[in-house]
């Protein structure tokens, strides 16, 4: 059986669109009585206080933490790739308990993660995932402090994994479209099926962006360049173009349900340890860490200088001088 994951990424503080959207998906998600992830900004959260309906409506649901500002300069791969690692764990701390302003990216007093848990104070927000899947190990330190048991930002395993008092899940598949992400779905349920995992089960986590489907681009392009000096929308889809990215995604749920019904997977939120790794080879790390930098090295323009060697000190990999 494939456990499911639905996951949603929600991260425009700025369009209005796209809080109706995230309304939209819950709505929908309640009438096939599915629950789900959703990973929110601390931004998103200072919006969300004036949305009580949309706040009822995500207690059904399982709620992560997705940043405090997501790709506000200096974004996570950014402030922490300094050379002293114990500082760009002090720094990660200090920056995910804090608002931050999206226009000169400076910290504003109390924010961030100690927000996303004023607004769910019966919620235990223990679940995370780097923006960009650009994740950073001393940054994930940090977050282990905070009292971060679950992240969704690495491709380590394609089952959960334990290591270093976090349970890592698969990375996300799918990208930005219904039809890859039925793809995803297709493929676990083939490698179940063929016997290319031992265990009884097979995992399959799917990413949604709600204001994916209300814009033509990325929410956060005014951010590539580095931090705008206002903050503005980027072009929206129009009226029949909205209406149509809705009903392919219940005609999508419609689909689950049906294999849900038929015993072929199950809607799997809720979030326990996953098996105990202790080792990982210096080739699974720099290929993690790859995978963690593309976000920034693509949209970014970003250059690493310190990263891999936070990478390798968390993984415990003793040469540190590796040609990539």
């Amino acid at each position: 059986m494939v456990k499911l994951f639905l996951t949603f990424d929600c991260e425009d503080f700025i369009s209005p669109s796209s809080t109706n959207a995230l309304n939209h998906a819950l709505e929908l998600l309640k009438k096939y009585d599915f629950r789900a992830i959703f990973f929110l900004t601390g931004s998103v959260c200072e919006n969300l206080w004036n949305f009580p309906n949309i706040v009822d409506l995500l207690a059904d649901h399982e709620v992560g933490y997705h940043s405090t500002a997501h790709s506000v300069h200096p974004a996570i791969c950014e402030y922490t790739d300094i050379a002293d690692y114990d500082e760009a764990v002090r720094i990660s701390l200090n920056r995910e308990t804090e608002r931050i302003n999206p226009l000169t990216g400076e910290p504003e007093g109390r924010g961030g993660l100690l927000l996303v848990r004023d607004l769910f104070p019966k919620k235990k927000i223990v679940a995370f995932r780097a923006p960009g899947f650009c994740w950073s190990p001393p940054h994930m330190e940090a977050l282990e402090k905070l009292g971060t048991k679950f992240d969704f930002s690495t491709d380590l395993s394609t089952i959960p994994i334990h290591y270093r008092e976090i349970t890592f899940y698969p990375l996300a598949e799918g990208g930005y479209g219904l039809g890859l992400l039925a793809f995803s779905l297709f493929r676990s349920l083939l490698r179940l099926r063929q016997g290319f995992f031992r265990l009884n089960s097979q995992y399959s986590v799917l990413l949604f962006h709600p204001e994916s489907f209300v814009h033509r681009v990325f929410w956060d392009t005014i951010y590539y360049s580095g931090n705008p000096e206002r903050l503005c929308g980027v072009p929206r889809k129009s009226d029949r173009e909205i209406d149509r990215s809705l009903r392919k995604f219940e005609l999508f749920l419609s689909r689950v349900r049906f294999l849900k019904k038929d015993g072929v997977l199950e809607i799997a939120p809720s979030l326990q340890e996953g098996i105990p790794k202790n080792h990982f080879t210096k080739e699974e790390v720099i290929r993690s860490y790859r995978r963690s930098i593309y976000w920034a090295e693509r949209f970014f323009a970003y250059k690493p200088r310190f990263l891999l060697k936070h990478f390798f000190r968390y993984f415990n990999i003793e040469s540190w001088q590796t040609e990539i």
